[in-house]
């Protein structure tokens, strides 16, 4: 089982700079923050496995990743973007003019065992994002909550200015903030 946590990172600017988002991802990571992160988003190595069998990978290739054999199932293959992680990207089809996008994730509590954490959204004005729910209450250590990050999305207003448009989602319980990246390009 891992774990990736993002509480332990905060912001950076991109400056205008269109490729910047994917360049810097969660921004600059705080060492002593990230030994005590509040909250994390754990993944197993069956996830990341059954990612890369979405991504078409060989027999061969996930053997060698693996450690072992590995047999992908149309059943448990997982899409990228649906992987639990910190981070939340997808493309839209620029010949569409609208696009909703649906992020399912889940975060696990190592921080305070009762702890109640709100989300705050900070989103490029061409992307309405919708978090729920939109506040997480754990009553113990190892708990683990739920949530969706729905972005509905004006293709036509990317194509127009960047192609990339970019959000921010914090979690904070007033002592830990964990900081997730939104990024929608065509």
């Amino acid at each position: 089982l891992g774990f990736i946590c993002c509480g332990a990172a905060w912001g950076m600017n991109a400056s205008g700079n269109i490729g910047a988002e994917f360049a810097y991802g969660s921004g600059h990571v705080n060492p002593t923050k990230a030994a005590d992160p509040g909250l994390v988003y754990e993944a197993t190595k069956d996830d990341y496995m059954n990612m890369l069998c979405s991504l078409n990978y060989t027999s061969q290739a996930l053997a060698t990743i693996a450690g072992s054999n590995f047999t992908c199932s149309q059943e448990s293959k997982l899409n990228a973007r649906d992987l639990n992680y910190p981070s939340m990207s997808a493309k839209v089809a620029a010949n569409s003019s609208s696009s909703d996008i649906t992020f399912s994730r889940t975060l696990t509590n190592v921080g305070k065992a009762r702890s109640t954490y709100k989300a705050q959204l900070t989103a490029d004005p061409r992307l309405n994002v919708r978090v729920d729910p939109d506040t997480l209450s754990f009553n113990s250590l190892e708990e683990n909550k739920s949530f969706t990050v729905t972005i509905s999305v004006n293709v036509n207003g990317l194509s127009i200015i960047s192609g990339i448009a970019a959000a921010s989602l914090v979690w904070s319980d007033g002592s830990y903030s964990v900081r997730s990246q939104i990024l929608v390009y065509s």
